[in-house]
């Protein structure tokens, strides 16, 4: 072990004919095959002799897989979710990179900075089918509030954080941008018009390309890889944070000659002009060129404060569970309470603030959520952790009975 990470630090350069001895590069990734596709494709014309394999999973499974001690050699682990590179890291499944690997560290999670490099990096918007906008006479969705529309009712979707990787760094997004509390009433209210949570975040972009829904929660690359004319847009949202790419190598690897090579690609100056492309629709870590059109926005992205990757990792399975157990475990049940609470204001020609306000609560406190005691409490007691869930589902189910029983008596 120790002389493989001594040899990864001092290897700086390849032969092509080693290069192309090489049988196969198997990279790991929870991106869609058809983002990965353009890499292999790219990768093969380099080194014609050299093929690359993927495996495509969410990261919930990849973390399974990566992890199991009879796993096939993977090389490469590819991947936004930085929850992935932490637990791989703390079970050190991951081989230390050389420093000329990690000039893009300040993009990194400090914790992960030894291990992981990043190459490109998404923006967060909301993903919308023209056409049905057009149909429902709907304006093009600009923020979070446009999407709280009455006739978005049944047409927006999201992916569950347990689910996404990318979705959970948008909901933290949400949360560290506008405060844990309002952040959750923004999401909450939002779920009267979901109809549906995603299993994977490319999903979401499929059913609205599809006109199963009017609009969805997304990250650009699926915008970016859209041919003109299409019926599909996709606007930023006013803040969007740069959400990284990472990449790591797994310590199982047996090409990791091919494995660092792969990574000095992406990191090349065509490499970076390779991931702005059409086809993998990511911004490069390297200024774009002014003329661009792409420029503008990337450079606007790259302004954006950095999320507190810290408190994200710390809180990783707090939100998750909150999210499933406010709303992927009771959409259904909230959509209804809202359709009757909105129905009532309807009536009344006015909001009630107060049953929103209880329809928007959340268990959990803007300082529980930042207090590191109970976060660690959370995330390592398992039997402390579900008698908290037990006590979320009772008080979201409360909750509910109560705004149903005020309107009764309206």
């Amino acid at each position: 072990m120790y002389k493989k990470i001594r040899y990864i630090g001092s290897l700086l350069a390849f032969s092509f004919f080693n290069l192309a001895q090489a049988k196969e590069l198997l990279i790991a990734t929870s991106f869609s095959p058809e983002t990965m596709n353009y890499i292999q494709q790219e990768w093969k014309d380099i080194y014609p002799d050299q093929n690359i394999r993927l495996i495509n999973r969410t990261v919930s499974s990849l973390e399974r897989l990566l992890t199991q001690p009879n796993i096939e050699n993977v090389d490469l682990v590819m991947s936004s979710s930085p929850f992935l590179f932490e637990k791989l890291q703390q079970q050190q499944y991951l081989l230390p990179l050389s420093k000329n690997l990690q000039h893009n560290d300040k993009w990194v999670p400090t914790q992960l900075k030894q291990t992981t490099t990043a190459i490109a990096f998404s923006g967060y918007g909301i993903f919308y089918n023209k056409k049905l906008l057009n149909d429902r006479h709907l304006p093009m969705p600009t923020d979070w509030e446009s999407l709280f529309h009455p006739h978005y009712f049944n047409g927006v979707l999201v992916s569950s954080p347990s689910r996404s990787g990318s979705n959970h760094i948008m909901l933290e997004m949400l949360l560290q941008q506008r405060g844990w509390k309002q952040g959750w009433e923004d999401f909450l209210t939002l779920s009267s018009n979901l109809s549906l949570i995603s299993s994977r975040s490319f999903n979401v972009a499929d059913k609205v390309k599809a006109g199963l829904a009017v609009a969805g929660i997304s990250i650009d690359t699926y915008a970016l890889n859209q041919p003109a004319h299409s019926d599909v847009d996709f606007t930023y949202f006013p803040h969007s944070i740069a959400s990284p790419t990472f990449l790591a190598i797994h310590r199982n690897s047996e090409n990791t000659q091919e494995a660092i090579a792969f990574i000095e690609f992406l990191l090349s100056e065509k490499g970076q002009q390779m991931v702005a492309t059409h086809n993998f629709a990511k911004y490069p870590l390297t200024s774009l060129n002014q003329q661009d059109p792409l420029y503008s926005e990337q450079q606007k992205l790259l302004e954006e404060p950095l999320l507190n990757y810290d408190l994200l990792l710390a809180r990783e399975h707090l939100v998750k569970k909150l999210f499933d157990s406010a709303i992927t475990f009771r959409l259904a049940q909230l959509k209804e309470a809202w359709g009757i609470l909105k129905h009532k204001e309807e009536v009344l020609g006015k909001q009630l603030p107060n049953l929103r306000a209880e329809l928007t609560e959340m268990p959990i406190t803007p300082e529980q959520a930042n207090d590191k005691v109970f976060l660690d409490m959370f995330k390592t007691n398992r039997s402390f952790a579900l008698a908290q869930e037990r006590k979320w589902a009772e008080f979201f189910q409360t909750q509910i009975n109560k705004v149903l029983i005020a309107i009764e008596e309206h």
